[in-house]
């Protein structure tokens, strides 16, 4: 075969494989393209669900902590003035309550709700006042009793919502994907109970100026990654909406305590004006109005003094069933523990 045409075979041969790498290259990056849009859409949708649940989570806990608020300007101080005219009382211990670590009540309940409306008045949140998104949050998450002690030692109030603001969890809580650093989803992920954090959004690069194979490579590893994002973000969502359900139960249940105590709190003034303020002189019935009050002010008492949140940002595991405990007894039912901690 002469020369010239062996060299034409050898080109001809040359362009028909170039053009195939050339056809396969462009394949590799529709196909790159295609796995990293993919992969942004995974973890597009992970920030939106993550997203959701944090402001969800966020406002039942702010809501908790202004029904507190509300509760101790309003029932509680009410409950105080018109229990402390009476004289002479004495006041047989509930087992029920003794189980929630809500008895002996004249000698310390009343004095706890006494402190913990006194430290909200020096700190500026008596009637008429309003509390911060952050300090509403700190209040709805930890032990009431707890941060008011704090704020009465002359940390300011804002010192509730300085506590939010220390405790990263709460903070991103809060402050959404700008907040505990600015470091978004991740840095939620970090602090909400020691998730570790999924890869940076960085991981989707321009990959247009890779050789075809190189760039699909890349696009694989981005989706591993988006799914390790994915099911971190399942996780987190999974403990946010824990949070929300433990702390709407919070809500439901002390909003109907505080909805009895006030009931009873009506009839006991009732009580006093017609009877005068000696205990001793009391019929049975007025008694147990007195009795069912104060049965009430403690169980309210034991749910300001119940955390939803550890001081880690972990949701508390018995607060749940401490929440059920003290419903029951506020129904007339047994409680169904043994005396936890607060």
């Amino acid at each position: 075969m002469p020369i010239p045409l062996i060299i034409g075979a050898v080109a001809a041969a040359a362009g028909i494989y170039g053009a195939a790498k050339g056809v396969s290259g462009a394949i590799d990056h529709s196909n790159a393209k295609d796995i990293n849009n993919d992969a942004r859409s995974m973890v597009d949708s992970a920030n939106r669900k993550v997203e959701e649940q944090r402001k969800a989570t966020n406002a039942i806990l702010e809501d908790y902590g202004q029904r507190k608020l509300r509760a101790f300007n309003g029932v509680v101080a009410e409950f105080i003035e018109t229990f402390e005219r009476l004289k002479n009382i004495e006041l047989s211990q509930s087992p029920e309550l003794d189980k929630l670590n809500a008895g002996d009540f004249s000698n310390k309940t009343l004095a706890g709700l006494r402190q913990d409306y006194q430290a909200l008045k020096d700190a500026g949140l008596g009637l008429g006042a309003g509390m911060g998104g952050g300090a509403a949050l700190a209040f709805g998450a930890y032990n009431g009793t707890m941060l008011l002690a704090t704020a009465s030692t002359g940390t300011a109030i804002s010192s509730l919502g300085g506590v939010a603001a220390t405790n990263a969890t709460l903070a991103w809580l809060g402050g959404g994907s700008l907040a505990a650093g600015g470091y978004g989803m991740a840095g939620g992920m970090m602090v909400l109970g020691g998730i570790v954090a999924g890869p940076a959004l960085a991981i989707f690069g321009h990959v247009l100026g890779n050789k075809g194979e190189e760039a699909l490579n890349n696009a694989r590893s981005n989706l591993e990654q988006a799914r390790t994002i994915h099911d971190q973000a399942e996780l987190m969502t999974g403990k946010l909406r824990a949070i929300e359900q433990v702390t709407s139960l919070a809500n439901a249940t002390f909003s109907k305590i505080s909805s009895q105590l006030r009931r009873t709190v009506g009839e006991l003034k009732k009580v006093i004006e017609n009877n005068g303020v000696d205990y001793r002189t009391f019929t049975d019935e007025c008694k147990e109005i007195v009795f069912r009050s104060v049965k009430f002010a403690q169980l309210l008492k034991a749910m300001i003094d119940t955390a939803i949140l550890d001081q880690d940002g972990n949701l508390v595991l018995a607060t749940e069933k401490r929440i059920q405990d003290v419903a029951a007894v506020a129904n007339g039912q047994k409680a169904g523990l043994d005396a936890p901690s607060a």
